[in-house]
């Protein structure tokens, strides 16, 4: 990349050189033609543009994210054209050159003079618009122009809005007015009602005897004047009791509670905003601080290979939060659940909102309203977390109505990614109040997965392996894939970190976990050689003597129901046993599945696979099997997913990173380049990886 931007630089200079001594002899022939073209076609913008194209090239070199983005292209498309048509405008026509008299020649019989000078206004506007990286708001529109700082046009917006207003209000429907329905309802509503009213006039004064009494003297209205005169008792009857009925229903809201402005004011006042949690910030200050040894003679991925994340500001809409309250505590208050909102937090995805009910309210009332606050609120869905554990609280998560992408190359370019030391540190997203959230796979030995079609548990498993790659050589680590579906890890195929190619047979899938096992008593009997209890001690000894030391060695299988029916005790033995002991000696497992029935995901294997992420399930029953508790069922899919860390009862909620299949190809290729896949066959065969540790035993 370097070589092809000094070739390109060098060869910019010289058209540039070309052109500005186009007359002179230090150029060549190569050189008269180079400056003559630039100067017929350009005129005297030709001295400037190669300065002005070199910039938006180098950015294509140097940022790969810049590739794919349509609005980088046009802005200096349209900045190149401004340029040309300004010269037109101004110069000379013998300076102008070729593109610009051509352009002026076919505009100026059309807009005239004064529509060239428009049309060139708002060509280089456009460009600014495509070129710069800020959004500058008017009063009633946003405009949103990527890369550059620029003015302040807050001025439009002052000039704009009266026009706005006034255009509104001529074309306002007359009859839409709100005063104007209150001014004719107390018309229409004597006349409509009037039949129903003659049956209860008899009865009603004798009970409203005492509340007839309170009711101030009503000035005449203008359904008075409308009344027939051999109808005025009944009319006046009429009125007392409408006014009667008005005033019990009055006395009947003020006892039951006060009025929703009131409400809204006493709970808003006191509720606080967080944008960060205790209990993840606490998990994350457990991860192991430090350096990574770069590797000698491999380069890891650049994060240009991963889309860059848009540049905003995380700002917190408070009068919409607001809102939000004011609705949840009137659709609680219909569901008689008396109460108030202590704490909210808002994420990528949900908004979270911590509720403290009343004493006298039961926390498995609120669980069994968690379909009918869906429904009233009329989100998608709602998961209630009651009580969260430690407080005094219940959590209830909202869906937001937009939802924001979490992009990988975020969580890779944290600072808790990067200052953590452990080379099995892997990217799970991000947590619900938006920080990045990740962990490390040897604390907790294995992981269990689950999540249906389209919850985003192929875009979590895939930011996973990405984060090893991004941190690890071959050297360093060894994958080993199982894929019975034969498609999600296709891309992976031919990695040199790979121990043995892609494994998408179910008879060589069970073959390799029961090799794997060999491995792990093989690793066990050098370490207990070498009086050793886990693989950070025995590396530093082997080390010292220049013997080779253990990689870590991680096994993904990405469906365990489809190994479950094909060989279901010995899968259950094998997973059950490298679970059991394989962490000492730097295996690991990331199993996952889209069905966790208990035929799948037995107690054995449950026992074993202590840390939990379980994505959008099915049904109550799938969730509570996964992760023994509700919830997983109520997630919102894309990523969205429930994390146990490991020593913790909790659950936390995460949001998966995206990552498309065009990045895994391009980091993939850029790994391949550098090695080729050194593959241990043994591990397919039946008793292989068994046979050759115990001939390597023999010979120490």
């Amino acid at each position: 990349m370097k070589i092809t931007i000094i070739i390109t630089a060098i060869l910019f200079i010289y058209a540039a050189f070309s052109t500005i001594y186009y007359d002179s002899g230090l150029i060549g022939d190569i050189g008269k033609k180079i400056g003559g073209a630039n100067l017929s076609l350009f005129g005297h913008v030709a001295y400037i543009n190669l300065f002005i194209l070199f910039y938006p090239l180098y950015k294509l070199y140097s940022d790969a994210s810049v590739r794919k983005d349509i609005d980088f292209y046009l802005g200096w498309m349209l900045l190149f054209i401004s340029l040309v048509l300004l010269s037109a405008l101004i110069l000379e026509p013998e300076n102008v050159g070729f593109i610009g008299t051509q352009i002026v020649a076919f505009l100026k019989p059309l807009i005239g003079k004064a529509g060239l000078w428009l049309f060139w206004l708002m060509v280089t506007t456009l460009a600014m618009v495509f070129i710069v990286d800020d959004d500058f708001k008017f009063s009633g529109f946003d405009v949103k122009a990527p890369r550059l700082s620029i003015p302040s046009f807050s001025w439009i917006g002052g000039i704009a809005n009266p026009v706005k207003s006034a255009i509104k209000k001529i074309f306002t429907n007359p009859f839409s007015s709100s005063t104007l329905e209150d001014e004719m309802m107390p018309v229409l509503e004597p006349l409509g009602e009037k039949p129903k009213r003659k049956t209860t006039a008899k009865r009603a004064p004798s009970k409203n005897t005492s509340i007839k009494k309170t009711i101030p003297k009503k000035t005449p209205s203008k359904s008075d004047a409308l009344s027939l005169p051999g109808n005025e008792p009944i009319e006046q009857e009429d009125s007392v009791i409408h006014e009667i009925l008005e005033l019990e229903h009055e006395m009947q809201e003020r006892e039951v509670a006060p009025t929703m402005a009131e409400k809204t004011t006493a709970h808003n006042s006191h509720v606080q905003i967080v944008s960060e949690l205790e209990e993840n910030s606490k998990l994350m200050n457990e991860i192991e601080k430090g350096k990574v040894a770069k590797p000698k003679n491999f380069k890891l991925p650049k994060l240009d290979f991963l889309q860059k994340a848009p540049k905003t500001t995380k700002k917190v809409n408070e009068a919409e939060i607001d809102r939000k309250i004011e609705e949840l505590l009137a659709k609680l208050a219909q569901f008689k659940v008396d109460g108030d909102v202590v704490r909210t937090y808002s994420g990528p995805l949900v908004t979270t909102f911590e509720f403290k009910p009343a004493p006298n309210v039961k926390v498995s009332k609120i669980l069994g309203l968690q379909d009918d606050l869906a429904m009233a609120l009329s989100a998608e869905t709602i998961r209630i977390q009651a009580p969260i554990p430690g407080r005094d609280v219940v959590g209830i998560e909202i869906p937001n109505e937009s939802i924001e992408t979490i992009y990988l190359r975020e969580i890779l370019e944290s600072d808790i990614f990067k200052e953590s030391s452990s080379p099995l540190t892997v990217a799970l997203g991000k947590d619900i109040v938006g920080n990045p959230f990740i962990t490390d796979i040897k604390k907790l030995p294995h992981l269990l997965i689950a999540g249906t079609t389209g919850s985003g548990k192929s875009v979590g498993i895939n930011a996973m392996i990405l984060s090893l790659l991004y941190r690890n050589d071959p050297d360093q680590l060894k994958l080993m894939l199982i894929d019975p579906k034969m498609l999600e890890f296709a891309a992976y195929e031919d990695v040199p970190h790979l121990i043995t190619p892609v494994i998408t047979e179910p008879a060589k899938a069970i073959a390799a976990l029961a090799n794997m096992v060999g491995e792990m008593e093989r690793r066990y009997k050098l370490m207990a050689d070498a009086r050793t209890k886990n693989i950070e001690n025995y590396n530093e000894k082997v080390k010292k003597t220049g013997d080779e030391p253990f990689p870590f060695i991680v096994v993904v299988i990405d469906e365990l129901a489809d190994l479950m029916m094909n060989g279901g005790k010995e899968v259950e033995l094998s997973i059950a046993r490298l679970a059991q002991k394989s962490r000492a000696c730097g295996i690991h497992l990331v199993v996952a599945t889209q069905r966790p029935s208990v035929d799948v995901v037995t107690g054995l294997i449950k026992a074993n696979l202590p840390s939990r992420l379980s994505y959008r399930v099915g049904s109550r029953i799938d969730s509570k099997v996964i992760l023994d508790a509700l919830g997983a069922d109520s997630l919102l899919g894309r990523g969205d997913g429930l994390f146990t860390p490991p020593g913790s009862t909790g659950l936390v909620r995460i949001h998966a990173p995206w990552n498309t299949e065009e990045e895994i190809e391009e980091i993939v290729d850029y790994i391949k380049a550098q090695r080729v896949p050194e593959y241990d066959e043994s591990y397919l065969i039946t008793g292989g990886a068994t046979a050759s540790s115990d001939g390597g035993d023999a010979e120490i």
